[in-house]
């Protein structure tokens, strides 16, 4: 019996958040020596007024592996990026109980965005 939600159920965990990157990247790396980046994006958005919520505004981390690690480099305070990815939630065990954390967006791709969008994926 597989667990909900898993590959095989069907349910789909994509995600595209656009916003405007509001910390320097850290970087570090794996026991295995991949790269890691961790970025801050801030996505704020106005619905219409009809809609019930009418103003949206988040703040996610972004983790980016590997070479995309690698290409975040080159991203800047301030600059407005869109991410496609999975949402995935820290967990750990304490005293048997699973504890939950925080909510972060594992990115697949990273494009920057100016004048012209610039694919920092090739």
């Amino acid at each position: 019996m597989s667990g909900l939600g898993g590959p095989e159920s069907g349910l789909a965990n994509q995600i595209i958040l656009q916003g405007v990157v509001i910390q320097p990247a850290e970087f570090r790396f794996t026991p295995s020596g991949s790269e890691v980046a961790l970025l801050v994006v801030e996505h704020i958005s106005q619905k219409d007024q009809s809609a019930p919520i009418q103003h949206l505004e988040l703040r996610m981390p972004i983790v980016a592996l590997g070479d995309l690690a690698q290409k975040c480099h080159e991203i800047t305070v301030g600059q407005n990026i869109r991410v496609e990815g999975s949402l995935n939630q820290k967990r750990w065990i304490r005293d048997g109980k699973v504890r939950w954390g925080k909510i972060e967006l594992f990115a697949n791709t990273i494009q920057l965005l100016d004048e012209r969008p610039t694919d920092i994926n090739n």
